[in-house]
């Protein structure tokens, strides 16, 4: 047996059973195809994008190759119709996840997963931070509706998606209405005092964590942890790690990319998602926070 084979077997032995595992654990799992899932939204943002600044401004490279500008003067109007895309697709990013993996999560635990992924909205916006109060009218930061508020949405769906599944399969604290009430009121009253205790939960969490960061939990996140790890993925070395682990489960059988899928979009979502705002606001890539 050749040495390559050796260290090939040694690898399958080592490697294998901790991929199969990371791939059947219900939280990375959760994880993972909840980014698939959001992936069509923020292609399509992308592409709309991409078409508003490469075709319809007059300055885009599709748009002098073609004389566009020449051919329609008020060509620039037209990317007025395109510009709220990203209000739709990234710039609520962390809303969409938050409900995916609490949603998932309800599915691995064969729960009602559209009430625990209400469920989880609902948790989110009671720790978001704070209104700030100008004249007497309240003002909600849309900073972590986006990629910055990635991570806390993560928590708190696996927050959500866990306490809500144990709950809710609980006969204790089931709400059974007469068989004449409707469908969905039945269904809403069921799961009724989980959502109640979760919600308190998190009210409770809230007070909390605002006696040590006034600024509430998506800033103290995003300090401590999301930002540093933000860093991580704008770093060369750790793209390289990622893409080596990645290359090496594909020689090993395992499909790479869906293992580390997790992990790598976690790491990588905000900085992407950074680019991708810069140049829906500069019609350019050049000049990008975190060029490739």
């Amino acid at each position: 047996m050749s040495i390559m084979t050796k260290f090939e077997h040694g690898m399958e032995r080592v490697l294998v059973p901790v991929a199969n595992k990371l791939n059947s654990q219900r939280h990375i799992a959760a994880i993972r195809d909840a980014f698939i899932l959001v992936f069509p939204l923020i292609m399509a943002g992308s592409i709309i994008t991409l078409i508003n600044f490469a075709v319809l401004s007059p300055d885009g490279f599709i748009a002098k190759i073609l004389f566009l500008g020449k051919i329609f003067p008020n060509l620039a109007d037209a990317q007025a119709i395109f510009s709220p895309v990203m209000q739709g697709s990234t710039n609520i990013m962390a809303i969409l996840i938050v409900f995916l993996v609490a949603r998932n999560l309800a599915i691995f635990f064969k729960q009602d997963d559209l009430l625990c992924g209400l469920t989880a909205i609902g948790a989110f916006f009671i720790v978001y931070t704070p209104y700030t109060v100008v004249d007497d009218v309240s003002y909600m930061t849309i900073k972590f509706l986006g990629a910055q508020g990635l991570f806390v949405a993560i928590i708190v769906a696996i927050i959500t998606g866990e306490v809500f599944s144990r709950l809710a399969r609980s006969p204790r604290l089931m709400i059974k209405m007469p068989e004449q009430v409707p469908p969905a009121v039945a269904r809403s009253f069921k799961v009724l005092i989980p959502v109640i205790i979760i919600t308190i939960l998190f009210t409770v969490i809230n007070y909390l964590i605002t006696l040590v960061a006034p600024e509430g939990l998506n800033d103290l996140v995003y300090t401590v942890i999301q930002a540093p790890l933000k860093d991580m993925g704008t770093n060369v070395f750790s793209v390289i790690i990622i893409g080596l682990v990645s290359n090496l489960l594909w020689v090993l059988g395992i499909h790479g990319p869906n293992t580390v899928a997790a992990i790598r979009d976690t790491i990588f979502t905000e900085p992407n998602l950074d680019n991708l705002s810069y140049v829906a606001q500069h019609g350019s890539a050049w000049g990008a926070p975190y060029p490739a």
